[in-house]
């Protein structure tokens, strides 16, 4: 009998499936980040001040201007997600996003974030964003990692055996600088650069000096101890956060910088989050 090997099959054409578009949100102290991500490639974001009193209506006017600019149009998003560690913005964020956009929004919380382990007694007081970054990093197959996440504060976020371990929160740079020409009379506000020298022979440079390498010195003082808590001496360290990139340069224990690390765990609640925020109809803000 005759082999039919050679004979022609014709291909099976299907159709392949779009990827999704998220748009998600990261409310910070100081700042708030917003992205628009197709599949896990982000193709928009904004960086914007947050304000700490606003309305719904104002959060819209502001995101519905910048999202008009995009290639990408409202109606073709498909998923949501918000983090914010400001309790008074989560309700008119919540509502302008669900109203401009059209679609549920999945809210980063203890209980809804893809069943990631937390070793807190009370889970709730966990900053979102600090989950976040441990749930992009589960994503991508890490059991144990550090992130140092570098903004108003700076969170040293510790992932053990695919969980939250815990960590540490230590005054940001900027807020450090604040805090220092606040409190010293004589002391004026600097732009944050690195100096040319530790030992300075200026009071800006000084003040320069003591923020970056007194802030570098810190760092990779609380790295070595946490690895050492952990009883592991090789584990990855990623950075994220507004001065993430500044810092990366200058140190040695910081092995990656992601600048979308925290916007990559809100997205993927977006995508596989266990519930949808929920507003009265009529509620005011």
């Amino acid at each position: 009998m005759k082999s039919n090997s050679n004979k022609s099959v014709p291909k099976v054409v299907g159709k392949s499936k779009a990827e999704p578009l998220s748009f998600v949100v990261d409310v910070g102290n100081s700042h708030t980040v917003l992205g628009i991500f197709k599949g896990d490639k982000v193709v928009d974001h904004w960086r914007l001040t947050t304000r700490k009193e606003t309305t719904s209506d104002e959060v819209m006017n502001r995101i519905g201007g910048l999202v008009r600019f995009s290639e990408i149009k409202p109606a073709a998003i498909t998923h949501v997600g918000l983090s914010t560690v400001v309790p008074a913005l989560e309700r008119p964020w919540i509502k302008a996003l669900q109203t401009l956009l059209k679609r549920p929004v999945q809210v980063v919380s203890s209980k809804n974030c893809l069943d990631c382990p937390i070793a807190y007694p009370n889970p709730a007081t966990l900053g979102a964003d600090r989950l976040c970054n441990v749930i992009a990093l589960r994503d991508r197959g890490y059991k144990d990692a550090i992130v140092v996440d570098m903004g108003t504060a700076t969170t040293f976020d510790v992932m053990k055996d695919g969980g939250f371990a815990g960590g540490i929160i230590i005054p940001g740079i900027s807020a450090s600088l604040d805090v220092l020409t606040e409190k010293a009379a004589r002391l004026m506000p600097v732009s944050i650069e690195w100096p040319d020298h530790v030992i300075a022979n200026n009071t800006d440079d000084a003040i320069r000096a003591g923020l970056l390498y007194g802030f570098m010195a810190e760092l990779e003082t609380l790295v070595e101890k946490i690895k050492a808590e952990m009883g592991k001496k090789k584990v990855p360290v990623f950075a994220t956060g507004g001065w993430g990139r500044m810092v990366m340069g200058h140190s040695k224990v910081i092995d990656t910088y992601d600048p979308y690390l925290t916007l990559n765990g809100v997205r993927l609640v977006a995508l596989r989050g266990n519930g949808a925020a929920e507003l009265e109809k009529d509620s005011d803000e």
